[in-house]
């Protein structure tokens, strides 16, 4: 949809009172997103003792989470068999980051903290057959896709070549979309640039992206996960990713075409992990596209 000024006008008009409590809930949300957050919040309606109440982005109509991070922490609880409940209220923890968790009245920050926790809280042993060096590589993989793959093959498309589709997947209202790429297109701009990746051209940012994505298709080869017959912590980092490559952009978005012409077995690894941890995909975005 082409940006309309007298449409926008003429909206405002005759939703005065709409239109004003969403200018002050922008604002308001610009102001919040840059102050110093709390110690911590509130306790979740839904928190009760031993249970994990999960903060942070909820699903979105093409894929059960638009955040890798927030995908890896679940998809990581599911292969724990860790139950937890998810609460769409303050979904930016005291960092400013998601996802976030609540346990026994305490919260808990960043997704790679929060596995390392929960890991050691409930002994769980998802990485108990990798040897020393195996953790290592992981550890490598994992700060490769989190730290600089990610930038180069979803947010760049997502925010800067397409936030449209981003917008419309996550079922947001047209002009609230429109307001909020005022403020968030920008702070992704920002963010990029200081990054360092936001001061290569479109043709470089592809170049990184395609080779973090050969590597990880190399590193996999022909096995069924990337340390062998059983799925460990890093398996599920790299779907998280995956899946919102494969799933969460434009079907014919350049990292969406590379990487099912280009990488079968990256694709094959995806689908595996999906069937094995979340039969119940299909059920949850057609819940989200329900909402349209």
């Amino acid at each position: 949809m082409n940006f309309d000024l007298s449409s926008i006008l003429n909206y405002a008009s005759n939703n005065p009172i709409a239109v004003g409590s969403l200018i002050i809930l922008c604002v308001g949300g610009y102001f919040y997103m840059n102050k110093k957050m709390p110690k911590s919040f509130s306790k979740s309606a839904l928190a009760k003792p031993g249970l994990v109440v999960l903060h942070g982005a909820g699903a979105a109509s093409t894929v059960v989470n638009p955040s890798p991070y927030v995908l890896k922490l679940q998809t990581f609880m599911r292969m724990a068999n860790i139950e937890f409940v998810y609460d769409p209220k303050n979904p930016m923890g005291r960092k400013n980051k998601m996802p976030w968790i609540e346990l026994d009245g305490k919260d808990y920050c960043d997704s790679t903290f929060i596995i390392e926790f929960l890991t050691e809280k409930y002994n769980v042993q998802i990485d108990s057959h990798l040897t020393n060096e195996q953790k290592a590589s992981a550890r490598a993989i994992q700060k490769t896709v989190e730290e600089n793959t990610i930038w180069a093959a979803i947010i760049y498309n997502r925010w800067i070549q397409d936030p449209d589709y981003f917008l419309k997947i996550m079922r947001l209202p047209w002009l609230v979309g429109k307001i909020l790429k005022l403020f968030v297109v920008r702070a992704i701009k920002k963010a990029m640039y200081g990054h360092g990746i936001g001061r290569h051209s479109t043709e470089e940012i592809q170049h990184i992206a395609r080779g973090d994505i050969k590597a990880l298709s190399d590193l996999l080869k022909d096995k069924q996960f990337f340390f062998g017959d059983q799925p460990s912590v890093i398996d599920a980092c790299v779907f998280a990713f995956l899946a919102n490559v494969l799933h969460g952009l434009r079907e014919d978005s350049w990292p969406t075409v590379m990487v099912n012409k280009e990488f079968p077995n990256l694709v094959a690894f995806f689908e595996r992990m999906k069937e094995r941890i979340w039969p119940d995909w299909d059920d949850i975005i057609n819940k989200v596209d329900s909402k349209k």
